[in-house]
């Protein structure tokens, strides 16, 4: 006599390797989104603080400039990025030069905060 195996056995073994499958790929999709964003934000603070050295190693040779001339005052804004300059204010004083800014300034204006309407449980109609 041949024993029958049990049919749930196999189904349910199948299903649950289709549920693992289907899981993997999920969060392997997840985690190739999460590695681009990643990437993106990265090249991004890469680039931004290139920027600012470039724009650092600029108000240096102005610096340089400065000390050779006899000029006593030297105000001057270098582009960082889109958004930010690096602004310097160099001052000579008994034959020392006083660094008087030296930072980075953000060039857009601050958008104003819109606030929502909400009730106050203050009935307009109520004295």
């Amino acid at each position: 006599m041949k024993s029958k195996g049990s049919p749930f056995g196999v189904g349910i073994a199948t299903i649950l390797t289709v549920l693992l499958v289907l899981c993997l790929t999920v969060f392997s999709a997840l985690a190739l989104s999460s590695a681009r964003a990643d990437l993106a934000l990265s090249r991004t603070g890469a680039d931004t603080v290139s920027a600012y050295y470039a724009a650092d190693a600029k108000a240096a040779a102005l610096y340089q400039q400065f000390e050779k001339s006899r000029a006593t005052e030297l105000k001057e804004e270098i582009p960082v990025t889109e958004h930010q300059v690096l602004s310097i204010h160099l001052r000579r004083k008994a034959g020392k030069i006083e660094i008087a800014q030296w930072q980075t300034i953000a060039t857009d204006e601050p958008q104003q905060e819109q606030y929502l309407n909400v009730w106050t449980n203050e009935s307009e109609g109520t004295p």
